[in-house]
């Protein structure tokens, strides 16, 4: 069985050249790189041109002729691919263990071939945390109670792995744009009858360092102070739209699963990322992410009943109040916990 290890890169080219370096070392024979490059500004081609010369595994590569955007060059490097398992990561992350390419094969041929999945990560940048969205390696099934469940899981590219057949069958561009099509597609795949699995094993590891030195992320672009201070929405009002449609695109939703997505975001999304940014020292972020959020603004708002536009209404006023409230140590110490708790 081929794998297509796939990525979608642009700029960083350093990072991808470690990230191959890794890969390098993987026991499995049978794989190949994918990479789709969304026409980078640093000497990308140049570099994978030397490197495929005498890399352990082939390369296959492709430069857009123009910036298509996230969403289109996540999907592209899929489609590039030759193996029937494309396993995606980003172009700052590597796979983790040099047989986990072995065991997901293995996994995979004990499993009846599933298709679709996530596992768990290990964070380099935080010397090993355990980025655990996976709490066991199994086959989850699939329909939309088991899509809305695990959208969440979705929300990072590493690790996401797509049977060939089932991607092709089901890609579309219809929300590229949206900077989460792979939450979409997830969503859509899973609620339209494909079967999901997750891997508790971290295959992938993320947020890799070089030269001792974490790239540029969104904590540096967080108001910290409050000249700094801005309105912002965090994407969120993007998830609810991706989830939404891709429900309605599968021929399935109903007003509670709208409501279920509308109770999820502001119990636990929304107040996770006023947590994040109290704990990154962003009081003004957080605050600007409570305006932003406000569900009044949300045009999918409009699809409760008002009986659950109340309920949810009431969500955003009692988050907005905990989080600002709960001090960052008690954040801090049970966000794992929390996690596992709500993932069950």
């Amino acid at each position: 069985m081929k794998i297509s290890i796939c990525i979608p890169q642009y700029n960083r080219i350093n990072y991808l050249l470690k990230s191959l370096a890794i890969i390098e070392k993987q026991s499995y024979a049978d794989i190949e790189i994918v990479i789709s490059d969304d026409c980078s500004t640093d000497n990308t081609a140049e570099e994978i041109g030397k490197l495929s010369q005498h890399y352990k595994y082939p390369i296959v590569f492709d430069r857009n002729e123009k910036n298509m955007g996230y969403d289109r060059n996540y999907r592209k490097c899929i489609e590039m691919a030759s193996g029937e398992y494309s396993f995606v990561i980003g172009n700052d992350d590597s796979v983790y263990g040099d047989d986990s390419i072995e065991f997901l094969v293995d996994f995979l041929q004990k499993n009846n071939y599933p298709d679709i999945g996530y596992c768990n990560m290990m964070e380099e940048r935080t010397g090993g945390t355990l980025i655990k969205r996976a709490l066991g390696t199994m086959v989850l099934g699939s329909g939309s109670s088991v899509a809305l469940k695990h959208y969440s899981c979705f929300s990072f590219v590493g690790g996401l792995m797509y049977k060939r057949t089932t991607f092709l069958k089901h890609n579309t561009a219809k929300y590229d744009g949206s900077i989460f099509a792979q939450m979409y597609l997830g969503v859509f795949m899973i609620a339209s009858g494909e079967t999901l699995f997750c891997i508790e094993r971290p295959l992938v590891l993320k947020d890799i360092l070089l030269d001792g030195v974490f790239r540029n992320s969104y904590r540096d672009r967080i108001a910290k102070k409050w000249k700094d201070y801005k309105v912002v929405d965090g994407g969120i009002p993007s998830v609810a739209n991706v989830l939404i449609n891709a429900l309605r695109d599968a021929g399935v939703l109903t007003q509670k699963h709208i409501y279920s997505i509308f109770k999820r975001i502001y119990l636990i999304t929304f107040p996770h990322w006023i947590l994040d940014y109290k704990e990154n020292n962003a009081l003004p972020e957080a605050v600007g992410l409570i305006v932003g959020l406000n569900p009044l603004k949300n045009k999918n708002y409009g699809l409760l009943h008002v009986g659950n536009k109340i309920l949810i209404y009431f969500f955003y006023m009692y988050s907005s109040v905990s989080a600002l409230l709960i001090p960052v140590f008690v954040f801090k110490k049970f966000k794992q916990q929390l996690y596992s708790f709500f993932k069950r």
